[in-house]
């Protein structure tokens, strides 16, 4: 299919990226949803009803959204997959009639996942969308918090930060599933046991992190569960853009660590690990979310990540056994029969998820300006995802808004060998190349912890 952009002030109004026309989906409902909310997939609207709109971010015919998107920067890769399944399923939704008989169009900007980019790209978008479907990053996102308020302005981030559960910081924001600090919580707590019970004592970490961002809330939930646990943390180090990453790895390497905890970037990942293995490191690694990429087993540590190394997972990957997992299969096949079947999929749909879900509150509703779209969004209490994350609270206490539940899972690389590696395709039925080592679960010490606040405050919080 054909990728197909238009270009508006500066700003990406993406039609299609190999699809033919893609923009929102969403049924009408004629009373209003209660405000514990089950997302589903959308059913079809054949009548547009009258709602109040601003005949600008909402008109007679088409509803825009916004999206901050890093497509060239870090996590441009994982990016591109989450956007794309995003256009696939709006496309679907418009071909079911659309949203309130309004079909949806996204404007992308892309932020390079740089902080003041992504700010300048939302003065660009704020008057011209009724809510962001995607921002991508921690600071990122935390830069336009203030502005979304002002501009009475919804967006769902695309990232996990512990402080999104603050009810007032995250008035705005619709996360989905846990968080970057619960997952190390979680990872740690599962691996200590498992190896205690392996060697007869506690293994020894080496925890590494990008400063600053992701990864200070990650190593605080890291450092949390070490000191609980007794585990000794014989070295730390921050993961800096433009560093020599190999120094990193000789670190490790030296510090001779049971388990090295990261959370980085793929890249970081692969070249930390390279050198530590290079030079001896004969211990295992565990990594967050957006650390791993499975395309990471067509490098030459393929086999050896598949052997030692192990992801904590915010949500199911694409094919798991899961009840919502048919419709995101269903439409992506459709849509995309020659792409490979990358995690970022699932979170694309979760993000459509969402984002409709809103839109169809205040639809029913009958108030599509951005104010009655914020009011929709901020009358929902929890909302569940059949399976493909864990559920999440939007309530006004702290702790009880924080998910606590993550899974983990093991790379594949026999499995990722034979689908055809990297020339795997949905179409021929490939799956994520992952073996499932732990359903979402959530450890002791995560259900116990009260941090009446974020696990780590972003530097730039207020």
């Amino acid at each position: 299919m054909k990728r197909l952009f238009v270009v508006l002030i500066a700003v990406c109004v993406v039609a299609c990226t190999q699809s033919s026309s893609p923009t929102t989906t969403s049924s009408t409902t004629t009373e209003p949803p209660s405000s514990t909310t089950t997302v589903a997939p959308a059913t079809t609207s054949t009548t547009a009803p009258v709602v109040e709109t601003d005949g600008v971010t909402v008109t007679d015919d088409t509803i825009y959204l916004g999206v901050l998107a890093d497509l060239t920067g870090p996590f441009s890769g994982t990016v591109v997959d989450v956007l794309d399944a995003q256009l696939a399923f709006w496309q679907k939704t418009n071909e079911a009639g659309g949203i309130a008989g309004r079909q949806v169009e996204l404007l992308i900007a892309n932020t390079g996942y740089d902080v003041a980019t992504h700010v300048a790209k939302y003065e660009e978008l704020h008057d011209k969308v009724v809510m962001l479907a995607h921002s991508t990053g921690s600071q990122q996102t935390l830069a336009i918090v203030p502005k979304l308020a002002e501009d009475h302005l919804v967006a769902i981030p695309v990232t996990w930060y512990s402080g999104w559960s603050d009810p007032v910081l995250g008035a705005n924001l619709l996360e989905t599933g846990s968080n970057y600090c619960m997952e190390s919580i979680n990872t740690i707590s599962w691996y200590a046991k498992d190896f205690e019970s392996r060697f007869g004592h506690p293994p020894a970490l080496a925890l590494l992190g990008l400063p600053g961002d992701y990864g200070g809330d990650s190593l605080a939930g890291a450092n949390y569960a070490a000191a609980q646990l007794g585990l000794p943390v014989v070295y730390e180090g921050s993961v800096v853009p433009g560093q020599d990453l190999t120094a990193l790895g000789a670190a490790v390497a030296k510090s001779e660590a049971d388990l090295t905890w990261m959370a980085a970037d793929p890249l970081s990942l692969v070249t930390v690990m390279g050198a530590a293995v290079q030079l001896g490191y004969r211990g295992q690694w565990a990594v967050s979310t957006v650390t791993f990429s499975d395309r990471l087993l067509d490098t030459a540590l393929g086999g050896y990540m598949a052997e030692n190394l192990y992801m904590a997972t915010l949500m199911a990957p694409f094919g798991a056994k899961v009840d919502g997992m048919n419709d995101v299969v269903q439409v992506l096949d459709d849509a995309y029969p020659d792409r490979y079947p990358a995690a970022g999929l699932v979170e694309g749909y979760l993000e459509y998820l969402v984002a409709r879900t809103v839109l169809e509150r205040a639809a029913a509703a009958g108030d599509l300006t951005p104010e009655g779209v914020e009011a929709a969004a901020q009358g929902i209490d929890s909302l569940t995802y059949s399976g493909l994350s864990p559920a999440n609270d939007f309530g006004d206490d702290f702790d009880t808004s924080i998910a606590r539940a993550t899974g983990i899972f093991k790379p594949d690389k026999a499995a990722f060998d034979a689908q055809g590696g990297l020339d795997a395709t949905l179409g021929a039925g490939a799956l994520s190349p992952l073996t499932k080592l732990q359903d979402f679960f959530v450890s002791d010490l995560a259900a116990g912890y009260d941090p009446g606040g974020p696990c780590y405050v972003l530097p730039s919080q207020p």
